[in-house]
């Protein structure tokens, strides 16, 4: 479910004052030069330096202001064979230690014979932020619902940069990198965004792709609202799963001898933790008057007096769908957020269990819970990011209509992933925030080598069908992963390094189908 300086040691802080403050006007002309990364973007130790190049803000004025983006690069250790990009997904998601916090988990191969270069999207932290200030100095909140207000805000900072904020203009970004250094033709690996990331650089430059691995990957017939209506239904599966798993496992954790039992006891800890309705509810038959005291104030001031549409009720509604699309839970217990990062992934289902069975024993004791929670923390320019590109090119229109069948949903006890999915479709996370740009046309027209997708059967956070559409549209060659790990590659899962490593070399793919990683040893 989708950002980057010449740092010699001198000119760093001088650096960190520019990407933090107003658009530069400079231009890309000399080879970037390479050194110290900003602070706090990358973990020592890896061989990860940063450069930054300058791009232009909007690719329809060139000569236009320019902004910066920051990039990161782990040279080849051995002969070295090509670039290969990444991206790590959101969209909002930090970029620059992509590559350096894999290290010990890539193939060896990969990082003998390939430059990993990272570039940190546009409107991020160590990029030019997206710095939308409101009277007072407050950032403007991008999902309260007043389109106007929130342009007036982000304008008054950098006028017109809002509305730049794009997939297609960030995969320009990452072709101006690519010239700036000096490359003809590049691969790339993206994961979640990143895959469509990927998919509308390769639409765009055919030409300048050598290889292509999209791992865990979005419809591009559900950007936006679709994406995310469907993730919450893919999200109720995997939670079965991992309370199956949790049950196999009951002679350890002592958590039920069942799925049903598991999840009892999981509703009752969340409900507990202040989490109401996303626990799901009790069984019909109920009423109005049965709806949980816990309900989110927008839900039930709209199952009380219905929906008006006010500027008001609409903000309301839309900061609520917005925890719920991006799978944030931190204002209803440590619980939840755990249990959504574990959905991600197998390799977090043992620590889940043993923080769920603490926390069970000691409702004091949420520690473990919390540590699971932050895995996925985000600075707050990830967020501004993540409105702005979902909102600036939304192609599928709200329901308003499917607000009722959600309230209805919870009324009558159904799966509060059901409403969220309906409360999703009613696009109301946009609200009045109309695109000003139509999605790039995903074609693999004119690449050279069909691109490999990877694609998990219960991913929790990109849809199954998702690989099936992407590999259609781009004429890719899917590879189908048991489980529901959301990113495969160097996950453990040697079938599957194995064959990216295979494709990387020769651009052939000889498998469709794969098991899904063990479970590191415990």
């Amino acid at each position: 479910m989708m950002k980057v300086r010449l740092f010699s040691r001198a000119a760093a802080a001088m650096a960190v004052c520019l990407l933090g403050g107003s658009i530069g006007s400079g231009t890309a002309d000399a080879a970037p030069s390479f050194g110290a990364c900003p602070d706090g973007s990358v973990v020592a130790g890896h061989g990860v330096q940063c450069a930054v190049v300058d791009v232009p803000m909007n690719y329809a004025d060139p000569d236009g202001p320019k902004i910066q983006v920051t990039v990161s690069r782990i040279a080849a250790t051995g002969e070295r064979r090509g670039a290969i990009f990444a991206n790590p997904g959101g969209p909002g998601a930090d970029g620059l230690d992509f590559w350096g916090l894999r290290t010990e988990v890539l193939p060896a191969e990969l990082n003998a014979h390939y430059d990993r270069i990272a570039v940190q999207p546009r409107g991020l932290r160590w990029a030019t932020p997206l710095n939308c200030t409101a009277e007072g100095g407050a950032q403007v909140p991008l999902g309260g619902g007043d389109r106007t207000a929130i342009k007036k805000a982000c304008d008054e900072t950098h006028p017109g940069y809002l509305d730049t904020i794009t997939t297609e203009n960030t995969a320009r970004d990452l072709d101006a990198v690519r010239a700036a250094l000096g490359l003809d033709r590049i691969s790339y690996l993206g994961t979640s965004y990143g895959t469509y990331l990927g998919a509308v650089y390769a639409s765009l430059f055919p030409g300048r792709v050598e290889r292509m691995v999209l791992d865990s990957n979005v419809n591009p017939d559900w950007v936006w609202t679709e994406e995310f209506a469907q993730q919450q239904i893919a999200g109720k599966q995997r939670l079965d799963d991992l309370f199956a798993w949790i049950a196999d496992h009951s002679a350890e954790y002592h958590l039920g001898d069942t799925a049903l039992q598991v999840y009892q006891n999981w509703v009752r800890m969340a409900v507990d933790q202040g989490g109401g309705w996303y626990a799901n509810l009790t069984p019909p038959p109920a009423s109005l008057a049965d709806l949980p005291g816990s309900l989110p104030e927008p839900l039930a001031e709209i199952a009380r007096d219905g929906y008006t549409g006010s500027l008001e009720q609409t903000g309301k509604l839309q900061n609520l769908l917005r925890t719920l699309i991006s799978r944030g839970a931190t204002t209803q217990g440590p619980l939840l957020g755990a249990t959504s990062v574990a959905s991600y992934t197998r390799t977090y289902w043992p620590v889940f269990a043993r923080a769920m069975a603490d926390a069970l024993a000691n409702p004091a004791n949420v520690q473990r819970l919390r540590a699971i929670e932050g895995v996925t923390s985000t600075d707050s320019t990830g967020q501004f990011v993540f409105a702005a590109i979902t909102c600036n090119e939304n192609a599928i229109p709200g329901r308003l209509e499917v607000i009722g069948s959600a309230i209805a949903t919870i009324a009558s006890g159904g799966d509060a992933m059901d409403a969220r999915a309906d409360l999703v479709r009613s696009g109301m996370a946009c609200g009045t925030w109309k695109p000003v740009t139509t999605p790039v046309l995903i074609t693999g027209a004119g690449l050279g080598t069909r691109p490999l997708i990877l694609q998990s059967r219960h991913d929790a956070l990109t849809k199954y069908e998702g690989g099936p559409a992407m590999s259609r549209a781009l004429n890719g060659s899917l590879i189908s992963v048991e489980g529901g790990d959301h990113g495969n590659f160097s996950r453990g899962n040697q079938v599957i390094d194995d064959a990216v490593m295979t494709y990387l070399r020769t651009g052939q793919v000889t498998i469709t189908e794969a098991a899904e990683a063990p479970l590191p040893a415990r």
